[in-house]
């Protein structure tokens, strides 16, 4: 009878599949993307594989049922006897007053009906489980503690067990520590998301995805984003300077302020070398500030420094871009001056895509006459580049043009352009 038991349990070992997720990561174009990682996380654990040469992946073994261990105070034990005919108890002990949930599934996931739902008072207590009237077979009882520890035990149901239990001690340990995963087939099991990451792309994640209902679930082709360009900037997401939080965004090997900056006080008349920071808002609207942010004299922007990259008014980290670095800016848009504006600015041929994901606003600038222009139309950013004492370099985007205007030397430096920040 002992040999009939294990051959028994070896049989039911090979008929047990894993429950496993498998798709493919394409680019926009539905091009195969290989050698990317994908990690798809369940609760509490994930689970992590490397696409092939065409793009695909598959994850075996995915599980979202907690390991069996408790926190202190706690005690779940094996049932006992297993086998067993058709009793079997189990010994639980909780530190608290806990609600104790008990399900009983078959080998095939399906809930045969027999479970348990009460409340249990601090201590020890236990459980009797009966399966009277149900096939020979392994059986699983799911335990859930409040909700928020679950643990599972494989129990056997063999009539005639009461026998085989007085003469071999049978503790449960040869079914609980087999590598069968019955426990993957006990339920639908959530996945909080998939990750895809890469060296030479961002991080890319995906969730409400279905429920593994079954032993396979196919995610089916994720669109995967392949660029470098409009996400956050990697370990900085924000910068909060002077009481305002600024969002950032990496576009090629740049990382910059996603806003214009806003910082200082406003004044009406010249912005002056004093200990304050000073600044302009379009028509002295300080809502106009808030949207499109300051408005700075060339010297003011640069603190009266000179030197190219000074951090100026920019946080400590970060700096006024030279007129390279607008350039390099330029070319990794492919000089396409929509794909830095946001939605909805410009129109016709320089309506704005925000592709890059800078999502600038048309700022427009106050002349050297106090007068402010070119609001909703034009957008304007110094640079820390100066052909002389009285010009500095600075970028232009339109609203009915593609068209990215870097100038050296254009702009005299009492004019009041908008500053974005740029990360050292």
């Amino acid at each position: 009878m002992r040999t009939l038991y294990f051959s028994f349990i070896m049989l039911i070992s090979t008929i047990l599949t894993a429950q496993s997720v498998t798709g493919k990561l394409v680019d926009i174009n539905n091009t195969s993307l290989a050698g990317l990682q994908v990690k798809v996380y369940t609760s509490p654990s994930y689970n992590t594989v490397t696409t092939s040469s065409d793009g695909t992946f598959t994850i075996a073994n995915v599980t979202g049922i907690e390991n069996n261990s408790l926190p202190a105070g706690y005690y779940i034990s094996n049932n006992y006897p297993n086998p067993f005919n058709p009793k079997t108890r189990i010994n639980i002990t909780v530190p608290y007053k806990s609600n104790v949930k008990i399900d009983i599934f078959n080998i095939l996931g399906q809930d045969v009906g027999r479970g348990i739902n009460k409340v249990f008072e601090a201590g020890e207590n236990y459980v009797l489980l009966e399966l009277n009237g149900l096939p020979n077979g392994v059986y699983i009882a799911r335990i859930d503690i409040d909700g928020k520890y679950s643990l599972t035990k494989k129990m056997m149901l063999v009539y005639g067990s009461q026998h085989l239990a007085s003469s071999v001690n049978y503790s449960g340990n040869n079914i609980q520590n087999s590598t069968t995963t019955t426990a993957n087939m006990l339920s639908a099991i959530t996945i909080d998301s998939i990750v895809v990451t890469g060296t030479a792309i961002n991080r890319n994640s995906f969730t409400g995805l279905p429920q593994i209902t079954g032993g396979s679930l196919n995610v089916g082709s994720l669109i995967v984003n392949t660029t470098t360009s409009g996400f956050p900037c990697p370990g900085t997401p924000t910068v909060t300077y002077a009481g305002k939080t600024y969002n950032t965004v990496k576009i090629g090997t740049q990382c910059w302020f996603k806003e214009n900056l806003n910082v200082g006080t406003m004044i009406l008349g010249s912005q002056t070398n004093n200990a304050a920071i000073e600044k302009f808002c379009y028509n002295n609207d300080t809502t106009n500030c808030v949207t499109y942010g300051g408005l700075y004299q060339w010297n003011e922007a640069m603190q009266y420094a000179t030197t190219e990259g000074v951090q100026g008014i920019c946080p400590s980290g970060w700096h006024i871009p030279t007129h390279a670095q607008l350039q390099t800016l330029s070319t990794t848009v492919g000089n396409n001056g929509n794909a830095l504006k946001a939605v909805g600015q410009g129109s016709d041929a320089g309506a704005g895509t925000n592709t890059s994901g800078f999502s600038y606003l048309f700022n427009g600038y106050r002349n050297y006459y106090n007068e402010f222009i070119g609001i909703g139309y034009y957008g304007y950013l110094w640079s820390s580049t100066q052909t002389d004492v009285n010009y500095a370099d600075f970028m232009i985007t339109y609203y009915n043009s593609t068209t990215i205007a870097i100038f050296s030397g254009a702009a005299d430096k009492t004019l009041a352009l908008g500053i974005r920040c740029l990360k050292n």
